[in-house]
């Protein structure tokens, strides 16, 4: 079956990890089956795993174990499993940057979390193993920018109206940045364990 919208998808292929928009990529009834399996796999065994406490690197993990899941699923077909795990990828790196967006840049701190987590979750590979440390030490920049703002109290006020680079705390950034991906994680992890992954939020 190859369904040119979504409207006539049926539900014998539906597949709720995929978003309804890309259901139109996978042609063959068997694959979403496959992956609807390795995903109802994965939710089984998330069950009863709680989020507090869990920091970046273990949410990345839950994260690449359904990655892993699907790859084992579509072991036929290497490049079905690659096409699935790019199109999930590729939506929760956009639902990261969205989240990562409308973070506050009311000091330079939080700038420099903010422009870090934007370079972290740009290019973050859902589907390998990675070093939270390393990776989001290697993407802090060495200054940002303040705009300046009379409104926004007394540092606004010293800025002035003109943009100004200060420099950045790598480390004290460092720990801000972990502390901050990982709630980024979790609320896409909640999202992938819910009955609508991709619905509005």
């Amino acid at each position: 079956m190859a369904p040119n919208d979504i409207d006539n998808v049926s539900m014998a292929v539906w597949c709720t990890l995929l978003p309804p928009e890309e259901l139109d990529q996978f042609s063959e009834e068997d694959d979403l089956r496959s992956v609807s399996a390795a995903y109802e796999d994965w939710l089984a065994s998330m069950r009863g795993k709680s989020i507090v406490g869990a920091d970046v690197g273990v949410m990345l993990d839950r994260i690449r174990i359904l990655m892993i899941n699907i790859g084992i699923a579509c072991a036929m077909d290497r490049a079905l499993a690659e096409q699935v795990q790019s199109v999930v990828a590729d939506h929760l790196r956009k639902r990261a940057l969205k989240i990562v967006s409308e973070l506050r840049t009311n000091t330079k701190e939080k700038t420099a979390v903010k422009e870090t987590l934007a370079l972290f979750f740009k290019d973050l590979k859902f589907t390998r193993d990675i070093f939270p440390e390393e990776d989001v030490m290697g993407v802090i920049p060495v200054k940002v920018s303040l705009k300046g703002d009379s409104s926004k109290g007394i540092l606004g006020r010293l800025i002035g109206l003109k943009s100004k680079k200060v420099n950045v705390d790598k480390e004290t950034t460092l720990q801000a940045a972990l502390l901050e991906s990982s709630n980024v994680l979790k609320k896409i992890y909640l999202r992938l364990v819910s009955p609508d992954p991709w619905g509005t939020y």
